[in-house]
């Protein structure tokens, strides 16, 4: 099984590009990365770009709307407290790994399991 780590915020970012730039590294002239803000928190490594999910509405909504076109969705969204409710989120797949979750300023729903097959 693996497992995906759930973050939400609301109010905190007003649209999808501020979202993505409180979790994408930036890059000096030299083409290194700088670790973002988000990854600093949660003490991430190994980090794989194409396994990092951002979802931003205009509304806060309930999490399990707002994911519900995250990547194994339908194998761990059910797992989300329904009364949840957030305007961001931010799921990190395997191979990234998080050393220090709780550490984030978003809240963290926690790690969730689900069964990566190979048509998805």
């Amino acid at each position: 099984m693996a497992v995906v780590h759930v973050f939400v915020a609301t109010g905190r970012f007003a649209s999808e590009e501020e979202l993505w730039a409180f979790v994408e590294p930036a890059y000096t002239t030299d083409g290194d990365a700088v670790s973002s803000p988000f990854m600093r928190e949660i003490a991430l490594d190994g980090y794989e770009p194409a396994a990092i999910e951002a979802v931003h509405a205009a509304s806060v909504v309930p999490v399990r709307h707002l994911l519900r076109e995250a990547s194994w969705a339908e194998q761990w969204v059910a797992d989300l407290d329904p009364a949840l409710r957030a305007d961001a989120a931010i799921c990190v797949f395997p191979p990234n790994l998080i050393a220090a979750p709780h550490e984030s300023s978003l809240e963290y729903c926690g790690a969730l399991t689900y069964g990566p097959t190979q048509n998805s």
